[in-house]
């Protein structure tokens, strides 16, 4: 077919090298679709588009955090989860499977332990010199570097690695809290370290403002019949607001991001159930608990992009406390992928000739 290209040929028409036209795929720049036999195609009338329209020089990046451990400290550096920071955590040990994750759209942050070893060493200086990674943070650790982590230039970070690998992601995640881009005024929230390529996501996502669609009304319904729950949303966070792409149980089409329960869902980066509102501090505030609203219970999995960073989340709210079964707890986090995936086609679906 004609008017159907290989990721080879797109490459050639575009002038660029077929990683770089992989990379463009996996990104979203270059809309594609697999065939049955898993081989990927592109609309020619999407590359004379890019040709015409050239992409954002700018290096993508995606919401992970790759740490290249070091021996034994696979496992501390998963349960410590660099909290707040917004980003799902790959760790290895081993070299072949850390090159393997570098390989594909770069991530927002890689820690390589032991960085003055010699192999870990030439690896880390291969990244710092690949332009793929300019938008990237870069952290090397290793046991002779000071005590409190140094930001030198740009995104890089020098950091001392110790025996207690939870301190060193918590000063980690100090040190890039206090040195990230802050809002001119603090919010009333609180916001992950990723926040602003977060933000830039929803906006790409293209849902915020849009009319009601059929596909995702039913996933909301099937998450409120699947938990016995009145209330069930699709939700999207923006800067100030959370915005209900789809609703069941409830009237508006928005709140203030000070009242959004799923604000807790973005900051954990996970699956979230908060049991009994009415006893966290820190809700003790939120006008939803009074009337006309009396919300007391909140369960919420994390919708996602292509690239990992967190858009919203599908969620059920319940006006008595309660408690999940393992079943209600599969249906929501089922029903969150469907609902990711389903953003990804909608998003391919705008970029069809």
């Amino acid at each position: 077919m004609k008017d159907v290209l290989t990721t080879a040929k797109a490459a050639q028409l575009l002038g660029v090298s077929t990683r770089t036209a992989q990379i463009w795929v996996e990104s979203g720049q270059l809309p594609s679709w697999k065939t049955p036999g898993g081989h990927r195609r592109i609309p020619r009338e999407a590359v004379l588009d890019l040709i015409d329209n050239p992409v954002d020089e700018q290096p993508v990046v995606r919401a992970h955090a790759i740490i290249f451990a070091g021996e034994g400290r696979k496992e501390r550096w998963r349960e410590s989860g660099l909290p707040a920071l917004g980003l799902l955590v790959e760790v290895a040990e081993d070299l072949e499977t850390f090159k393997s994750w570098l390989a594909t759209i770069p991530p927002m942050l890689i820690v390589i332990e032991n960085a003055d070893h010699a192999e870990r060493g030439a690896v880390l200086s291969t990244i710092e010199k690949d332009p793929r990674f300019a938008n990237t943070t870069i952290v090397k650790a290793a046991e002779r570097y000071a005590a409190q982590p140094i930001l030198s230039g740009g995104n890089r970070v020098r950091m001392k690695m110790t025996d207690s690998v939870q301190s060193e992601a918590a000063s980690l995640v100090e040190l890039l809290r206090a040195t990230g881009r802050k809002p001119p005024q603090p919010p009333a929230f609180r916001i992950p370290w990723s926040e602003e390529a977060r933000l830039t996501a929803v906006r790409q996502s293209g849902l915020v403002g849009t009319e009601p669609e059929l596909a995702f009304d039913r996933l909301v319904r099937l998450a409120a019949h699947a938990t016995n729950a009145p209330i069930a949303m699709f939700t999207l966070i923006t800067e100030g607001e959370q915005w209900f792409k789809s609703r069941v149980g409830f009237e508006g089409i928005s709140t203030p991001r000070d009242w959004a329960f799923c604000n807790e869902t973005l900051i954990a980066n996970e699956f979230t159930v908060l049991e009994d509102l009415s006893k966290r501090e820190a809700l003790a505030e939120n006008p939803t608990l009074s009337e006309p609203f009396g919300f007391r219970f909140y369960a919420g999995a994390p919708v996602r992009d292509p690239h990992g960073f967190m858009l919203g989340s599908i969620c059920i709210i319940d006006v008595k406390p309660r408690r999940l079964n393992d079943a209600e707890r599969e249906a929501i986090t089922t029903i969150a992928d469907a609902t990711s995936n389903l953003v990804r086609i909608r998003r391919l679906e705008r970029h069809q000739p």
